[in-house]
């Protein structure tokens, strides 16, 4: 279920859902799937970003067509279910024997269709990714340190950074940057390579050239990235 929390705010569009599963090829009912289960409470909409498409001319729904949002759940590992069949994939295994309280699902909304004719619905384009969940991690909030794009520095005609999460390990640096990249007709948008400094005194934490967000695998990842 999809509504408004405030009908008079276009950044309040909240979900509501009820099962998830993953796994299935063809139609639900000659074809089960490899993992089912119980969703509660709400999605609320987070990482707005009014410039993700950047490419978009002047259309009269230009505010929809460059704007990207990310929800994001849980299912518990007591409502989770995995059919016998999930023992036939690598992948599908691997999460069922984490040491994992269950199951986060995040994903992206963004670069809407324009509709093809009046009162129809739009399209948009969905990226995700399914992942252990741990409970020290928040259930609608994609975990880590939050970094946020500094609006006093300058402008660029080809788009900036837009919010993403990090979290540091002993010898790694994961990146969050699910609808970080702004993106055009071709995909995300050159930005050159970039650093992660600290704050106060400017050192060096962890590199990420241009290639490794401009490539397929970064798309396949949904923008899930792990440097040096």
């Amino acid at each position: 279920r999809v509504f408004d929390i405030d009908p008079a705010s276009d950044r309040t569009t909240t979900l509501m859902v009820g099962q998830f599963g993953f796994g299935r090829d063809g139609r639900s009912h000659d074809v089960g799937y490899l993992a089912i289960g119980s969703v509660h409470g709400f999605v609320p909409p987070r990482w707005h970003n009014a410039d993700h498409a950047i490419d978009i001319d002047d259309h009269w729904q230009a505010k929809d067509l460059r704007r990207s949002v990310v929800h994001q759940f849980v299912v518990r590992n007591d409502e989770l279910t995995w059919p016998d069949e999930a023992t036939a994939f690598p992948a599908v295994c691997l999460l069922r024997d984490t040491d994992a309280s269950g199951l986060v699902v995040q994903f992206s909304l963004s670069q809407m269709s324009v509709p093809i004719a009046p009162d129809q619905p739009s399209r948009w384009q969905l990226n995700g990714t399914i992942a252990p969940w741990y409970p020290h991690e928040l259930r609608t909030y994609p975990a880590g340190r939050l970094l946020v794009p500094d609006h006093r520095g300058p402008s660029r005609a080809d788009g900036r950074l837009h919010n993403l999460s990090v979290e540091l390990t002993d010898t790694h640096a994961l990146l969050n940057m699910i609808t970080a990249v702004p993106v055009n007709a071709n995909g995300p948008v050159d930005l050159g390579d970039l650093e992660l400094r600290t704050a106060g005194s400017d050192r060096l934490v962890a590199r990420l050239p241009r290639e490794m967000y401009l490539g397929q695998e970064f798309i396949l990842a949904c923008g899930l990235v792990t440097v040096p």
